[in-house]
């Protein structure tokens, strides 16, 4: 007896996929040697490749398989895209009720193509089956004779025996394509999506109703036309959470809340003073991305991408000097405003003169320290005033500041009426509350 010689291990194709190498070959042709299940290749856009003991294969005595948009074909091809974004191997049913293996081929994380293995028998061959041949083909009563006789005659497969072929077959893919990341990556993604159904069901058994979290996003606005988005993507992450809950995981219903919310983003820098369209014309292929995200990961990645890139251009737009020191000022002033900032504080924090920071500010903004610190205080009065029913003296102590009569000198100087008069023309809500 000879010994058996494992074929070298050469690379794939990376140039042309669809060409499966040497050892990929003769791996698919020993598990479906072995096995007695017929396997066949299809390219990302579908067409038949190869096959692999196609003479036990069923499907090739009808013309319906052969057509690329039958609905036996776009049965398979559901599958085998599918199996692409599992990142592993899915087992299902075709039209004609047999049992079926699709699993991916891809190559350096680029989609090349999948395999179906099957159609085999589960169990016992069911009398529907003849039925549906029929139904999905044109068959004298002769070929439908030629057909049934060749279903009994295919193997029956034990359903535990059917739970252990994928794994043989996605074995004998993985070592050929040199390397398991990509497709444990998949499967890490939609074990993550997996687990994020299971909390929305245990959600949904505890809370009857959900409300739009106003807060959590007001929030993140801050902190983005702060320009303090490390923070804002922190947040995003508990948002888009809120989202996935509100819509039961439904990833459709989940990208709309996530397009809303940019719209409000945008327009709420280019209201704060910032202008972000030009820089949105340049990255519009980010949200496409988000229109594109088919997964709770891709979706959340996307979604900070875009949160970094408005927030750095809305500091870009408040100031575009050099100054490190006073870049790090404003971040720290636009994120604390509404506390007790001084120059003291500045020195603190990051650790400049206070006097040589404040002529510095005044050179590079135009504007004295306080007359800006001032400025943010008063256009967040402002949303208070316009948008809530809490009194004057919550609104300027919520603003920063600790004196009522000090706040209303203030106001007056930069809008030109009191507080109270600018919520009588301003606020949305009947009932004025002082």
């Amino acid at each position: 007896m000879k010994n058996f010689v494992i074929p070298s291990l050469d690379k794939p194709n990376l140039k042309n996929p669809e060409i499966l190498s040497n050892y990929l070959n003769q791996s698919l042709e020993a598990f479906s040697d072995i096995t007695g299940v017929p396997v066949t290749f299809f390219a990302a856009d579908n067409r038949i490749i190869s096959q692999f003991n196609s003479n036990n294969k069923i499907c090739s005595m009808f013309q319906v398989y052969l057509q690329s948009d039958s609905s036996c074909r776009k049965n398979l091809t559901s599958a085998g895209q599918f199996s692409s974004r599992l990142g592993e191997p899915y087992i299902f049913l075709c039209k004609a009720g047999l049992t079926n293996i699709a699993t991916p081929l891809i190559i350096d994380g680029e989609f090349a193509g999948y395999f179906i293995a099957g159609p085999i028998v589960m169990g016992e061959l069911r009398s529907s089956t003849a039925k549906k041949f029929s139904a999905m083909n044109t068959l004298s009563d002769v070929s439908l004779k030629m057909a049934e006789m060749f279903a009994e005659k295919m193997h029956v497969f034990l359903p535990n025996q059917v739970s252990e072929l994928p794994l043989l077959l996605h074995n004998s893919i993985l070592i050929a394509v040199a390397g398991n990341h990509v497709y444990n990556t998949l499967r890490v993604q939609n074990e993550k999506q997996n687990q994020i159904n299971v909390n929305i069901q245990r959600y949904k058994k505890s809370h009857s109703e959900i409300e739009y979290p106003y807060a959590l996003e007001n929030e993140i606005l801050e902190c983005m036309v702060s320009g303090v988005y490390t923070r804002a993507k922190e947040l995003f992450a508990e948002l888009l959470n809120a989202f996935s809950l509100m819509e039961t995981g439904n990833m459709d219903g989940i990208r709309t809340k996530v397009i809303w919310f940019f719209a409000i983003v945008i327009r709420t820098v280019n209201e704060s003073g910032g202008s972000i369209n030009d820089s949105i014309d340049l990255d519009l292929d980010v949200m496409n991305r988000i229109c594109d995200a088919e997964t709770y990961e891709q979706l959340l990645e996307v979604s900070k991408s875009l949160i970094e890139m408005i927030s750095q251009n809305s500091m870009r737009s408040v100031y575009s000097g050099n100054s490190q020191i006073i870049s790090a000022a404003l971040q720290y002033i636009n994120k604390n405003f509404k506390e007790k900032i001084s120059l003291k504080a500045i020195e603190t924090n990051l650790h400049v003169n206070p006097s040589y920071f404040s002529t510095l500010f005044k050179n590079e903004m135009g504007i004295t320290f306080t007359d800006y610190l001032n400025t943010l205080k008063i256009e967040y009065a402002c949303t208070l005033l316009a948008n809530s029913n809490m009194s004057i003296i919550d609104i300027s102590l919520s603003a920063g500041f600790d004196d009522q009569s000090y706040f209303t000198k203030v106001f007056r100087k930069a809008k030109g009426v009191t507080p109270k008069q600018y919520r009588s023309s301003h606020s949305h809500d009947a009932e004025e509350i002082l």
